[in-house]
């Protein structure tokens, strides 16, 4: 089974914290063994509502990933879209992926263009910035804002809710592939009509399974 260290981005309530790791235990199943450690640090954000709040999570992101212990975890997953500090740890203990790295390669590789839509125009701004870093940016059709409060991104029909009106909008753009933008949503439709919401937890959490766990040095063949 694949150890997984996923780091929070924010100073998250206990009962917050407590609502994600029982979905990543049911997100992972029987395949993953996940543990959600909460961000610390001075300055550590309790939500992403500026790009300063951004970068605070970044630096301390990549704190707690030189923390992890190689011995406990196979890999790092911020457990977040925007990726904080993946790609900017050198040598980090352990593996570290993304999961807006991880998703957006995937949907590449199988030639799907993918629209994103995001709480707000800091989190819409920073995810485009990470898409044109990994080269990915002529995949990427436009970044859609709900300009909803954090709340909703514990509340999964108001979430829901809010994206409906994007469908119309998608639909007569031709976009048919929509990257939802937050880690910690479920998404209980699959679909905005004829448009496929991608929830990316949950399918960097899939890819990840291809991953072997790490076991005993073999011998490299001669």
């Amino acid at each position: 089974m694949l150890r997984v260290k996923a780091v929070a981005p924010l100073r998250l309530t206990p009962e917050e914290l407590g609502r994600r790791q029982d979905r990543y235990d049911r997100l992972g199943g029987g395949q993953l063994a996940i543990t959600l450690v909460n961000l610390t640090g001075d300055g550590a954000p309790s939500r992403f509502d500026t790009a300063d709040q951004i970068a605070a999570s970044e630096r301390l992101t990549a704190e707690e990933i030189r923390r992890s212990d190689p011995s406990a975890f196979d890999i790092v997953l911020p457990d977040c879209v925007l990726d904080p500090a993946v790609g900017e740890v050198a040598a980090p203990p352990v593996p570290v992926a993304g999961i807006l790295q991880l998703v957006t390669a995937y949907l590449a590789s199988i030639g799907r263009p993918f629209a994103a839509v995001t709480r707000n125009r800091a989190i819409g701004d920073e995810l485009s910035r990470k898409v044109e870093r990994y080269g990915l940016a002529r995949w990427l059709t436009g970044v859609h804002v709900l300009d909803v409060d954090f709340c909703l991104v514990s509340d999964h029909q108001g979430w829901a809710d809010a994206m409906r009106p994007l469908q119309k909008q998608l639909e007569a753009d031709g976009v048919n592939t929509l990257f939802n933008g937050c880690s910690a949503v479920d998404i209980d439709a699959d679909h905005l009509g004829s448009v496929a919401v991608v929830d990316p937890t949950a399918l960097a959490l899939q890819l990840l399974c291809l991953m072997p766990p790490a076991g005993p040095e073999r011998e490299r063949p001669r």
